[in-house]
């Protein structure tokens, strides 16, 4: 969805991510599936500050990511954290309505068919959790 934006006598038509804060991707030099998420993200307008670290497991801990939350990236954007092959239709809801009991969303582990984990025509279902300030996860998105 575009915004139209007025600035003075310019009217200016951008992307939510293009309005959106910058994104801090936390990841594993070995991972190229994380490279493609955040070639995903990239391409729907969003500008990445790519933190290339061995281990960010504080990372994790700080934002709420518990061992049956986790991931392969961690991602920090407007106070949200954004773990895993989360799908940016996901992302552009939760920074639309900015929910305050959730700390972030999740796709827990590496789920074939996810953004940045592709392969061919092979896609499996999977949830988007959104991760509770209390700990506890809901379903957001279906896929």
């Amino acid at each position: 969805m575009k915004k139209i934006i007025f600035l003075g006598l310019i009217a200016a038509t951008l992307s939510y991510a293009e309005i959106a804060k910058e994104m801090t991707v936390y990841k594993s030099p070995y991972c190229g599936c994380c490279g493609k998420w955040i070639d995903a993200m990239k391409k729907e307008g969003f500008k990445i500050n790519t933190m290339v670290k061995e281990k960010f497991n504080d990372v994790k801990a700080k934002n709420g990511i518990t061992q049956n939350t986790a991931s392969c990236h961690t991602a920090l954007i407007d106070g949200y954290v954004i773990e895993g092959h989360v799908n940016y239709s996901a992302i552009k809801k939760l920074l639309s309505e900015k929910p305050k009991d959730i700390k972030g969303l999740t796709v827990p582990g590496m789920v074939v068919g996810s953004p940045g984990m592709e392969m061919g025509n092979k896609k499996m279902p999977y949830n988007i959790l959104a991760i509770k300030k209390d700990g506890s996860t809901v379903i957001y998105e279906k896929h």
